[in-house]
C-alpha cells in the first residue's frame, strides 16, 4: 500500500509539472478588462453599423439631434424629438426626404466607393465625396474642392480647400466629438462612431439633414440585400 501511495504521489506531481511547463503567459487569456481597451483602441475608421439610437450633444450637455435607425433607413429628430428627415434606402441610394416626405436630395454609392450627393429629382450631381489618399475629399457640382478629411491616431482632421484646418474628430474614452479649430467641442455622442463618418457634420457647406445623410451612408452602408436594385 505504501509503495502504491509513493507512486500516486509522484504521478500526481508529474502531471503538475508538466501543466506549469507547457502553461506560458502570452497562452493566458487576457482579463475582460484587457479586451475591452484594446477593443476601445480600434481603428476609429473600423467602426461600422450603428448599434441603436445615435445621440448628439452639445458642449453643454444638451441633446442636438439624433439619428434613429429604422428597418429601411433612419430618422433625423432634433432635441424634443421633431421629425426634421427621414432616411429610405433605394437600392444602393439613400433618399432624403423632409418631415413631408418631399425629397431633398438622394446620396448614391459608386463601385469605386465615392458618395454623389444629388438633388431631390435626381438630375444633378450637387456634392461629390471621394477617397483622397487615406482621407476623403469633398467637391461641389464644378470640382472646386471644399473640403479634405485625413485620419489621424486619435480621429480626423478636417480643412476647407485651402487647406486651413476648420475642425477635428476626437475619439477618446468611449466619446467621439466634434471640434472647432480653437479644441472646442461643438457636438460629441457617446455611440460608437467611425471618425470619417463623424467629420461629415464639419461639412457646413451641406444642410443638416444632407450632412448626416453622408454620415449613415459611411457608417451604415445598405446590406446586400437593401442594395439589390
Amino acid at each position: 500500500m505504501m509503495g502504491m501511495g509513493r507512486f500516486l504521489l509522484c504521478c500526481s506531481l508529474v502531471a503538475l509539472t508538466g501543466a506549469a511547463g507547457c502553461s506560458k503567459p502570452g497562452d493566458a487569456e487576457p482579463p475582460r478588462a484587457v479586451r475591452a481597451q484594446e477593443a476601445a483602441s480600434a481603428p476609429a475608421s473600423d467602426v461600422k453599423g450603428l448599434e441603436g439610437k445615435l445621440k448628439f450633444k452639445d458642449d453643454a450637455d444638451r441633446e442636438r439631434f439624433s439619428l434613429k435607425p429604422k428597418d429601411d433607413g433612419a430618422k433625423l429628430v432634433d432635441g424634443e424629438e421633431r421629425e426634421l428627415a427621414r432616411y429610405k434606402w433605394k437600392g444602393a441610394s439613400l433618399k432624403v426626404s423632409g418631415p413631408d416626405d418631399v425629397a431633398l436630395g438622394y446620396v448614391v454609392g459608386s463601385a469605386g466607393g465615392a458618395l454623389t450627393v444629388r438633388d431631390g429629382e435626381q438630375r444633378q450631381v450637387l456634392f461629390t465625396l471621394a477617397r483622397q489618399g487615406p482621407g476623403w475629399r469633398l467637391n461641389d457640382m464644378k470640382g472646386t474642392l471644399l473640403y479634405s478629411v485625413w485620419p489621424e491616431d486619435d480621429g480626423a482632421r478636417i480643412q476647407d480647400g485651402a487647406g486651413a484646418d476648420v475642425a477635428r474628430v476626437k475619439v477618446r474614452e468611449g466619446k467621439v466629438s466634434l471640434r472647432d479649430a480653437q479644441g472646442r467641442t461643438l457636438l460629441a455622442t457617446k455611440s460608437l462612431l467611425a471618425a470619417e463618418a463623424a467629420a461629415c457634420l464639419a461639412f457646413e457647406a451641406l444642410e443638416l439633414p444632407l450632412r448626416m445623410a453622408l454620415l449613415f451612408h459611411l457608417q451604415a452602408p445598405p446590406s446586400q440585400e437593401l442594395a439589390q436594385p
